[in-house]
């Protein structure tokens, strides 16, 4: 006999559950609440917004502000679902220069919290008290306050438990909090903004003259030494840009703002076209430091296509995305970056790790006592080769070929702009990518290394003190991210909120300017969901080292390196394509030339 589902039933959802529901949509976590509390604060024509969180925003969240405050009736309805002060029929929608136009937030967040609404209208002689609890009104009368509105945020999602499983560490939420703001505050630097974790404060932003006054401090913080700004205007589109110089980009866009009429928004062709107007400068896969304000007229801009407002529609989008690309790329054809001098740095004689010393012992190095600079791998003199780049010393000996391969046994021509090798075969032409090579080569042994334990470290004269951003800072804080770093090589501790001292390097990379490296390394452990999966997926972190201490495009490569170069390849695997997937070489047969060249 046939069996047959039962028909669902269609039925309403209850008032509680279709708010949780639409809650989720809204609020992600703490941080998703502190950017709407702000965003109503800075709507209300706030000039200070103070921030105070505890436990990463799970136990608090107050935003108290001085703008214009609300009538108690008003707070009322603020906390009904789409009530709104900012539009009356569909026609408003576009153009909007505000923030909360659409009345969710409130109500979604006092759906799964304990929320307190203090606010006084300007001129009122008392304020007014609300108390809501998963939605619900428990309280409320007249309090003593000042002027403004004060939102307090208790036990975050504490009636829908599974949303608490998602939620990462009380220091990486925190972080993504301090990020919400810290882009809200790029985009209005009129307004002091304030944040207290735990009773500390972790950002201070008073009022700046102008925007670029305030994303310059901003920026400061993540380490951008020059800011160089980019501003033009084409078919109407108005774009500036404030932009860092290519050697501080990172594998990750958390250092990429982008606003939109002054929003942040999540954009990957307008992430794209920035990085387009970068050129060749930017290495495929990373995204610059920089921050990209751009402006459109209002009728030809959708900013409501996504519940949080991450997301813009534009009516023009190939003309914005050309007019980022334009004005980006004139202001870096005249940046001046070449003239910031590299940071140098002195080291003491290279130290094994103790577990390396006990079970894998490395071949033995010759023991020297000198000073050597830790600065970027790149050549600037015409001929000069900074001697360490391709040294054999720190290589286990496994990794070394025992009989002359494909690419010892190829004739070296010379050097072709400086960024490929030329190379003759038995019977045909042969280019080699010195970059992607020297990278496949520093990624074998850093993976080889690694996977023995046999890691070789640097310590520093000097320790090196690295502002990061906050997500990899709170990745750093944490005691198995320490140790994972220790077994890449890396002595890393705790030197304020978000400052590192670097105490010790990779061997193999102590040539290298340590500051991006480490941030780069730190970037990738925090994408991860979990420390365990950045371990698991530590060939990414192998890639990103070995791309830091390869040999660049433009990078003057003698004789005697590019011979052995040849020769270390042969000594790896997939020698043919670098981490990334790029190929190594490209050959030409010389059947394939003189048919070209019309000799057969």
């Amino acid at each position: 006999m046939e069996l047959h589902a039962p028909t669902p039933r269609i039925h309403v959802l209850s008032h509680e559950l279709a708010n949780q529901i639409a809650a989720g949509e809204v609020v992600e976590r703490p941080a998703s609440v502190a950017k709407e509390l702000c965003e109503n604060a800075v709507d209300a024509g706030a000039r200070r917004i103070d921030v105070e969180i505890e436990a990463g925003g799970r136990r608090l969240i107050r935003v108290v502000d001085d703008g214009c405050g609300m009538t108690a009736e008003e707070a009322r309805l603020a906390l009904q679902r789409h009530a709104t002060s900012k539009i009356t029929s569909a026609d408003d929608l576009w153009g909007l220069t505000t923030f909360g136009f659409r009345g969710e937030a409130l109500p979604s967040i006092a759906a799964v919290s304990r929320l307190t609404l203090r606010t006084k209208l300007t001129g009122a002689a008392a304020g007014f008290r609300l108390l809501v609890e998963a939605g619900v009104e428990t309280d409320a009368g007249e309090v003593g306050m000042a002027e403004g509105t004060q939102l307090e945020v208790r036990d975050l999602f504490f009636n829908t438990p599974a949303r608490l499983k998602f939620l990462k560490s009380e220091a990486t939420e925190a972080a993504n909090v301090s990020e919400a703001i810290l882009r809200l505050a790029l985009a209005h630097p009129e307004v002091h903004f304030r944040l207290r974790a735990n009773g500390r404060v972790t950002l201070d932003l008073p009022p700046h003259r102008d925007m670029a006054e305030r994303v310059r401090a901003a920026l400061a913080r993540r380490g951008a030494r020059v800011l160089h700004e980019a501003e033009g205007e084409e078919g109407g589109i108005k774009v500036r840009a404030f932009l860092a110089s290519p050697e501080e980009a990172a594998p990750a866009g958390r250092s990429t703002f982008l606003f939109v009429g002054r929003r942040f928004v999540r954009d990957r062709a307008l992430l794209h076209a920035l990085a387009q107007g970068y050129g060749e400068l930017l290495e495929k896969g990373r995204y610059p430091l920089a921050a990209l304000f751009v402006d459109v007229a209002g009728p030809e801009l959708d900013i409501n296509v996504h519940p949080q407002k991450l997301e813009v529609r534009f009516s023009r989008p190939q003309e914005v995305y050309a007019a980022v690309r334009h004005v980006v790329g004139r202001a870096v054809s005249r940046a001046p970056w070449l003239a910031v001098s590299p940071i140098r740095a002195y080291t003491l004689p290279p130290e094994r790790m103790a577990q390396a010393e006990d079970d894998h012992p490395l071949p033995p190095r010759p023991e020297r006592d000198r000073q050597e600079p830790l600065s970027a791998v790149r050549s600037s003199e015409p001929g000069e080769m900074l001697p360490t780049l391709l040294r054999d010393e720190a290589v286990p000996a496994a990794a070394e070929p025992a009989l002359r391969g494909f690419f010892g046994g190829l004739e070296y021509i010379g050097q072709l702009r400086r960024t490929y090798l030329v190379c003759e075969g038995p019977s045909e032409l042969v280019l080699v990518d010195q970059h992607a090579a020297h990278e496949r080569i520093m990624f074998e042994r850093l993976r080889l290394a690694h996977r023995q334990r046999a890691v070789v470290r640097q310590r520093l004269l000097f320790p090196i003190p690295i502002e990061l951003d906050e997500v990899a800072a709170a990745a750093a804080r944490e005691g198995a991210t320490v140790e994972a770093l220790a077994g890449l090589g890396f002595e890393v501790e705790g030197f304020g909120p978000k400052t590192m001292l670097l105490r010790a390097v990779p061997d193999l990379l102590k040539d290298v300017d340590p500051k991006p490296l480490l941030r780069d390394v730190l970037h990738r452990v925090a994408e991860g969901d979990s420390l365990r999966r950045a371990e698991e997926n530590f060939e990414q972190v192998f890639a990103t080292m070995a791309c830091h201490g390869a040999l660049r495009a433009g990078d003057v490569v003698t004789r005697e390196a590019a011979l052995t170069l040849l020769g270390q390849l042969d000594a790896v695997d997939l020698h043919s394509h670098c981490p990334h997937g790029r190929p190594v070489l490209l050959r030409m047969s010389i059947a394939e030339i003189e048919q070209r060249l019309g000799r057969t």
